[in-house]
């Protein structure tokens, strides 16, 4: 279970950071991630073990705790593209 939280918080986390940079995918296709490690410090990493769990973390930094719509959203999205299939 633990490599699906980790799936699941990455997802959530993606989701956000695209809202606050909008050429996200196009920084990482680039090799540039300066500006989205900067958004992981300020969000995530500098807070260190200041909240008592994950679902604490994620919804003051993102107004939200542990939501799986953003690993659905992915997979469907990543395997709707590869299989061609509509969903």
């Amino acid at each position: 279970p633990t490599y699906l939280l980790g799936s699941a918080t990455a997802a959530q986390l993606a989701h956000y950071c695209k809202q606050d940079i909008p050429d996200f995918d196009a920084k990482i296709e680039a090799g540039e991630f300066k500006e989205i490690k900067a958004w992981l410090t300020d969000k995530v990493h500098r807070h260190g073990r200041r909240y008592p769990s994950l679902d604490a973390l994620l919804e003051d930094q993102l107004g939200e705790p542990l939501n799986p719509k953003y690993f659905i959203d992915y997979l469907t999205t990543k395997y709707s593209d590869l299989y061609q299939q509509q969903c």
